[in-house]
Order: C-alpha cells, then structure tokens, then sequence
C-alpha cells in the first residue's frame, strides 16, 4: 500500500513538473489563477506596455481616465502579482502629463533603477512627444526635464508609438507627425539632443505616402531601425514599412531602396506593428494582414528580412508568414517579442463575434506556428467571459511571459489586465543536438567552451536571461572565457556559426 501510494505521488509530481514546464500556461502563483485587473481612474485603464525589473517585480505604464481626461499612469506588482505598497501612492501613481491629456505608450529601466515613460500629449489642437522619468521608488525625478517631465514640440502633430534608451543613457523616441516616421533623441537630462537630425529630430518620408512608426530596435552596431506602416496615397491601401539609418540620422543607403523598404504580403491592408533583430542580424516585423475585403477578418502575419531588406525566402512562404488564433474572425497584433532562442511571440486579441480574448501566437526560427506553445502554438485567455485585449509583452528574468492590456467588466469600466504564463525557452541539450560542451558549470572565473567540430568559426556571446548580450568572442576548436566580472547568477551562451545557432545556460558562482 505505501508503495503504491508513492507511486501515484511520483506521477502527481511529474504531472505537475510537465505542467509547469509547459509554454504558454496561465501561472497560478500570480494574482488569480494568472490574472490580475486593476482599477486607476475613470472608466478606461489599459496597460500599454511593460517591463520587469531585476528584482521580479512588474512595472505596467498605462494610460487611465476617460476620453476627456485620459493621464500617463504607472502600477508596480509584486512577483506574486499584488500591488507593491511601497512604490507611488499604495502601488500606483497618475502623472498629469503637459495641459490636457497625455498617453503612455513605452516604458524602460536606467541601469540605475530609474524609470522612464515614454508618453504624448495632446490638447485637442496639438499633439508633442513626452518623457517621464520616475525614482526606483515612484516619485518624480526632479534632475530629469521640468520637474521630472519633458516635453518636446517639433512644429506639428507628433504622435509617439516606442521607445529605446541607448547605451550612453540618450533615449530615442520614434511615431509619426500624421505624413512621415519621426524620431526625436533626447539627453539623458531629458533635453532635447540637438546634434541628432536637424535639431534633435528626423523624419524619414515614403514616396507618395504617408507613414507611421511602430517600434524602433537599436541595433549593436549603432544602426536604428523602424518599423511600421505606410498609406498609400493614391490607392489608399496600407502596407508594411521598416527604414534603417545611421547614428546620426541620416539613411542607411545600403538598406533595402535608399535605407527604406515598403512591401504588401496579402491582397488587401497590412500593418506592421513591432520590429526585431535576431541574433543572426536577420529582421523581423510582426503585424496583421486583411483576409477579407469587407475588413471583416483579420489574420496574424510575420516578415523576415535579410540583413539588406530583403525577403528571406527561406522563412514561412517566401519571407513571409500569415496564420491565425481563430478561424473566421478578427485576429490583431498589438505586440512582438522575440525570445534569446530566436523564436518570436506575437501578441494581441482575437475575437469572433465581439467575443475578444488575448491572444498569444510562437513561431519557430522557421516560420513555422510552434506546437510546443499553449495549445497547438496558440493561446487564448478569456477573463470572466468579458472583452479582453492584450496590448503588450515582456519576459521575466527566468523566461515566465507578462502580458499586459484591459479588460471590460460588467459594469462598461475597462481594468487594466496582467497576466503571467510558463515559459520554457530552452530546449533540452538532446534536443537541440549541441555541438560544444561548457565546463565548469557553475564556474566563477573562467569556463571552457569545447567544440565538437573544427572546421568552423563560432562567435560566443554571452547573455543575461533576457538576451542582452554583455560580450561575446570567437573561437574554432576551444575558447575561455573569462567571467569573473560577472554577477553571481544564471546566464545564456550562444554559440552562432554561419549554419548553426546553440545556447545553453549556465552558472556564474
């Protein structure tokens, strides 16, 4: 009898283990079963975008209040998904942004702990770009801007979309001005760098079109890439749009036709709306694509571009990608994140029959819809039987995915939503046929790096757990590497030849 009874121990522990390690899986150890709502003001709070700090807490830049008096507002969690008391006034705080209205729409971390929104303003005339920096704590930082906050005004409607801060502390915000992709970078005291473009800021044109900017990547080697949408003019047709140019502004000639690239993928309106660089420097735009001409129907898409901006024939269909959630509806995509193993999640919501719910979607480095995520590479969450949304996505340190939007309760209030989800990046050793072995794992000043063939130069990179590569070297047989400067914790290795991409983790004592 007692054996028996561990054995179905073991298989309730396994079952649980499988569970757990299962991608794409509501965890519940946050909040509700994986979800939390949360109220701030007035009748629409939407989580806009997110990001999680070293610590395991979650950092949400939203935007609360309605249509008349619609803030920049900011909520931190705990790791379990309640609100941190210690950070604003009881875990949230509003942050009154220029005169009238202001909309966040990006939020980042300073390596000091400080956080930083990147927002717009809008007055029912005008429109400008907007920063908000914030102490590690929640209150204004008085050294940044006026009193925490800067404004900048570039002569017209600029509307603001994404955000990166670059290794010198400078941040870089990226929209449109209603005709054309706009950027404007700005010191890390929040005044406008007027070295950059023609006084801080540079719009890039589409012949014939109007454009709007999506995302912004700062690529390694000092490149800034672009992604968004264009409108045709004459036709009135959207269609995808990336432009890639140098530090100082100026286009990268050597990128697709004079730095930009302009492409349809179906037969009616495509949008971009984030842009990625994997390890390989290929390029990935996610988005969504018509799949009817009453615009009735919508399906999830992905492009992969070469380094030069052009297709990659040899992803998806021709460099191209269109899949769905669900069959016969509406499926939009808000959000990308590319994960340390090159796969990317597209993020979003699907609905049929103004039945919304966010939506997840994996593809391989491939193209193809990744099984091994949710079910059959898709995830839908329902909360409560409402009208969800998911607006963005982030990874924690150990790969859980936090996915961030609103949801409509029964009373006509939009709460902002946050969910958390498993999340298993890397594949076994087996499985991912490895072709070098690390030792000592752990290791505290160097570790070896041993390959099982000769004739073939890898670079290794080094990575914190969410890709951030920290160094990296090139070997062909046998490397040391030498990790003393780093912090004790786990790290990614990523060994990449011209064939072959393998990463593995392991332990800094």
């Amino acid at each position: 009898m007692e054996e028996h009874n561990r054995f179905i121990f073991l298989i309730l522990l396994f079952s649980a283990m499988a569970t757990y390690a299962q991608s794409g899986v509501l965890d519940p150890a946050f909040g509700n079963d994986g979800i939390v709502t949360t109220f701030i003001a007035g009748d629409f709070n939407s989580g806009e975008a997110a990001v999680v700090q070293p610590d395991g807490k979650i950092i949400v830049a939203c935007q609360a209040g309605d249509a008349f008096t619609f803030k920049v507002a900011v909520a931190r969690y705990n790791t379990d998904g309640t609100l941190d008391n210690s950070f604003g006034n009881s875990g949230t705080l509003i942050i009154p942004v220029g005169s009238a209205r202001s909309y966040a729409r990006n939020i980042a971390l300073q390596d000091d702990g400080k956080i930083v929104i990147a927002a717009y303003t809008y007055d029912d005339i005008s429109s400008d770009f907007a920063l908000v920096r914030l102490e590690p704590f929640g209150a204004l930082d008085d050294s940044f801007g006026n009193n925490g906050i800067s404004i900048a005004d570039g002569g017209g409607q600029e509307v603001l979309d994404a955000m990166t801060i670059l290794d010198d502390g400078k941040i870089l915000l990226a929209g449109n001005n209603h005709y054309d992709f706009l950027m404007a970078k700005f010191n890390s005291d929040g005044s406008l760098d007027t070295g950059f473009g023609v006084n801080g800021w540079v719009t890039t044109h589409f012949d014939a079109s109007d454009s709007q900017v999506k995302d912004v990547i700062y690529q390694d080697d000092g490149k800034i890439l672009l992604g968004g949408y264009f409108i045709d003019n004459s036709s009135g047709r959207y269609g995808i749009a990336a432009a890639r140019l140098h530090e100082d502004g100026t286009l990268d000639e050597t990128f697709g036709t004079s730095g930009k690239v302009s492409l349809n993928i179906g037969n009616y309106d495509d949008y971009a709306v984030a842009i990625e660089v994997q390890s390989d420097g290929k390029i990935i735009l996610g988005g969504y694509t018509g799949a009817d001409s009453n615009f009735g129907k919508h399906d999830f898409a992905a492009i992969r571009l070469n380094i030069d901006g052009s297709l990659d024939d040899s992803y998806g269909n021709g460099g191209i990608v269109i899949t769905r959630v669900i069959d016969e509806g509406q499926n939009y995509v808000e959000e990308m994140l590319i994960q340390p193993d090159d796969k990317i999640i597209l993020v979003g919501f699907a609905a049929l029959n103004s039945d919304s719910n966010l939506a997840m979607l994996r593809l391989d480095t491939m193209g193809n819809v990744d099984l091994t995520f949710g079910n059959e590479g898709k995830v839908l969450t329902d909360i409560d039987g409402r009208e969800d949304f998911g607006k963005a996505i982030t990874l924690q340190p150990d790969n859980k995915i936090i996915l961030t939007g609103f949801s409509n309760n029964n009373e006509a209030v939009a709460e902002m939503v946050v969910a958390r989800y498993t999340n298993l990046v890397l594949e076994t050793p087996e499985h991912q046929k490895l072709k070098f072995e690390l030792y000592p794992n752990p290791a505290s000043q160097f570790i070896t790096v041993e390959l099982n063939v000769e004739d073939t130069t890898y670079q290794v990179e080094v990575l914190d757990l969410l890709g951030k590569k920290l160094f990296s070297s090139e070997i062909q047989k046998m490397g040391k590497m030498d990790i003393s400067t780093l912090a004790s914790g786990a790290y990614l290795m990523r060994l990449n030849s011209k064939t072959n991409t393998n990463v593995v983790r392991f332990i800094k004592r």
